[in-house]
């Protein structure tokens, strides 16, 4: 390997951690700097190197599979960017101790494969792969980079590790590293001014051409179906699983998506509800979303994101999220919580506390009525006589007030010119579904003085026997209040109870076909996108040993082992190439010898003027140039030189190392 000692190590070690790989790395950085010490290198032939390639490309395509099937397209893509070194580690190693230290180029393309070889064909050109494999890890390292600064640390130690032996000679050391430094630090602050460009273009963009996220729901706005004509019809698609434990009696559990605090007539919207980051454990898995002494179990919970983002649901009550692996969760003071770069389909347990809301305190907006609906409000308010009843008595009177006197329906007629749908609502037909009963309890509640705000989300309430779980159908998305009450939002839930078996009435007959379908969609969902780290998936890596085990038997076993020295014995024969053979290098050896010798970065002709404008008294100069000349057109011109200026080579080097000896 033509690299600087240690460094393709420190590049393997440098991908390892930044993906978490570490392990793998170690290995790959001792067997690849290990070459450097043993004696022995195996005698691999141009097929054998071919098929070591074949070999990475055969694991390079599985892992594609692999990830594609466990972790969707367009994740595994970046996953296979880290992992790519370890598809490409075989063929690595195969340089590393090959007897040549470099790769033929055939080997790479398929269709080059079958050219050269014969009598009279060039060389083919051959790459060392020290270099490539480095860049390699670097670009697999970015692909894993959790944005710190010490992968910018790590990639500008090994630029400056691999640049240091080809420093120019013409700057000191303090001056090269003063550079170096100075081109770090421009480089750091322009990604960051990248970086931030980037996220405002984004940002712009999404408010411009998509809706928030690609969500379904708006935290921020929620247009009701409130005076909508005809019925109203959800899907019975299944949405969301939650395991309790077991089936239980009791009021259904509500699970939260987003609040909304200000009304306007048919609209419902949030205000001062900005989204802040929460920070995660260490395995980002495990959201502390507001301090707690004490647990009390809750539910664990699997649902889908579009796009790898969305609103998470939560019970009332969720001070912790377990098991939710994502790049980002955010939640605003109204409840809603979401996160950004999940998997498809997540799995979290809600943690539940008593006290703990996720809505913050109220303010003047959780008691405003809107104009239009402000003097029917007031006036039930009145005739029920809230405003001098204890907030005990409010909640009592108004639950008592829609269970007797209201129906739940989702069938709506035409109402009467010059009435809200909401004063028809209350005066009227007295019918209406969940969301006309959740904005009436609110406005009345608030119209009695006490801080209410409209809730969204689903009610769990089906057992579903097959699966041993709830199940949680898009019909079973529900509107409901929140109240301020003892100091802490209480859920309250006015819409009567039949409303669930109404809407289970109008159920299709092929449902449990359909859910049958949707059982097994979510079990390969769950094998797709299941936690990797456990169960049988992860031992998947261990289908690449047996692979390993049959190329190092055929190369141990089947090639005959030759021997040389690592500290800079002769190598195995090989086929020379055109030039090798050049005089030349006697007389630029000899020169070296006399204390002339050429610069690593100083060119043969830049050489040879400098030696001829400065001749010492006791060396001939005078041929050097046309030596020079014939030399490298004899090593480097693919037409080569004549007979005749091959055997002038020859005599005129030859001269010139007797003249030089005397």
């Amino acid at each position: 390997m033509n690299t600087p000692p240690l460094l393709v190590g420190a590049a393997v070690l440098f991908w390892g951690w930044q993906t978490g790989l570490l392990p793998a790395a170690i290995a790959i950085a001792a067997i690849l700097e290990g070459s450097r010490l043993v004696g022995w290198r195996w005698d691999l032939s141009r097929r054998d190197v071919t098929r070591v390639a074949d070999l990475c490309r055969l694991i390079l395509v599985g892992m594609a599979v692999y990830l594609a099937a466990t972790r969707g397209v367009a994740r595994a893509v970046l996953v296979l960017v880290e992992w790519f070194p370890l598809a490409a580690f075989p063929l690595v190693a195969a340089q590393a101790y090959g007897p040549a230290g470099t790769v033929d180029l055939r080997t790479f393309f398929l269709i080059l494969r079958r050219s050269g070889g014969r009598e009279g064909d060039p060389e083919p050109e051959s790459l060392q792969l020290g270099y490539p494999y480095l860049a390699l890890c670097v670009l697999s390292a970015s692909a894993a980079n959790v944005r710190t600064p010490w992968f910018y640390a790590g990639v500008l130690g090994l630029a400056a590790w691999a640049l240091w032996p080809a420093r120019s000679r013409a700057f000191s050391g303090p001056a090269w590293v003063g550079l170096l430094a100075l081109a770090a630090g421009l480089g750091y602050g322009g990604q960051i001014a990248l970086h931030e460009l980037q996220g405002l273009v984004e940002g712009t963009l999404t408010e411009w051409f998509f809706d928030y996220g690609g969500w379904n729901v708006d935290p921020f706005r929620s247009s009701t179906a409130i005076g909508h004509i005809g019925r109203l019809k959800l899907s019975d698609r299944i949405l969301l699983r939650v395991d309790t434990g077991g089936p239980r009696d009791g009021p259904p559990i509500l699970l939260h998506e987003a609040t909304y605090n200000v009304y306007t007539p048919a609209v419902w919207g949030a205000v001062d509800a900005e989204f802040r980051p929460v920070p995660p454990a260490g395995d980002r898995r495990t959201w502390t979303l507001e301090p707690a002494t004490a647990a009390t179990g809750g539910p664990t919970i699997s649902a889908y994101l579009k796009r790898g983002r969305g609103l998470v649901p939560l019970p009332n009550g969720t001070f912790r999220v377990e098991g939710l692996l994502a790049l980002e969760m955010e939640r605003n003071r109204l409840g809603a919580v979401k996160v950004e770069e999940g998997l498809g389909l997540i799995t979290y347990r809600a943690l539940l506390a008593p006290g703990i809301s996720l809505n913050g305190r109220p303010n003047e907006l959780d008691l405003k009525v809107p104009r239009p609906d402000a003097p029917i409000v007031a006036r039930l308010a009145a005739e029920l006589g809230l405003p001098g009843q204890s907030p005990r008595e409010v909640l009592a009177t108004v639950a008592a007030y829609f269970q007797q006197r209201f129906r739940y329906s989702t069938f709506l007629q035409t109402r009467q010119g010059g009435a809200t749908a909401l004063e028809e609502f209350l005066l009227r037909t007295r019918a209406g579904h969940c969301e006309y009963f959740a904005t009436a309890t609110v406005l009345m509640l608030r119209a009695a003085g006490i801080p209410a705000r409209y809730a969204t989300g689903y009610s769990v309430q089906e057992w579903s026997g097959r699966e041993g779980v709830y199940v949680v159908r898009a019909r079973h998305a529900h509107s409901w209040a929140l109240v301020w009450a003892d100091g802490a939002w209480r859920d309250f839930d006015t819409t009567p109870a039949v409303w669930a078996a109404v809407e289970g009435a109008a159920a299709s007959r092929w449902q449990s076909l359909y859910d049958l379908a949707s059982w097994g969609m979510f079990l390969f969902a769950r094998w797709r996108w299941g936690d990797q780290d456990s169960g049988p998936i992860r031992y998947a890596g261990w289908l690449l040993v047996p692979l390993f085990g049959i190329l190092a038997w055929r190369f141990y076993f089947k090639k005959r082992l030759t021997r040389a020295d690592p500290r800079g014995g002769d190598p195995p024969a090989r086929r020379a190439r055109p030039g090798e053979d050049s005089e030349f290098y006697l007389v630029e050896q000899r020169l070296g010898e006399l204390g002339l010798g050429r610069q690593p970065w100083e060119p043969v002709a830049h050489w040879v003027q400098r030696l001829e404008a400065a001749p010492p008294p006791s060396v001939s100069t005078g041929v050097l140039a046309s030596l020079a000349a014939l030399h490298s057109r004899y090593r480097f011109d693919p037409e080569g030189i004549t007979p005749e200026e091959r055997q002038r080579l020859a005599s005129m080097a030859r001269a010139w190392l007797a003249e030089t000896a005397r």
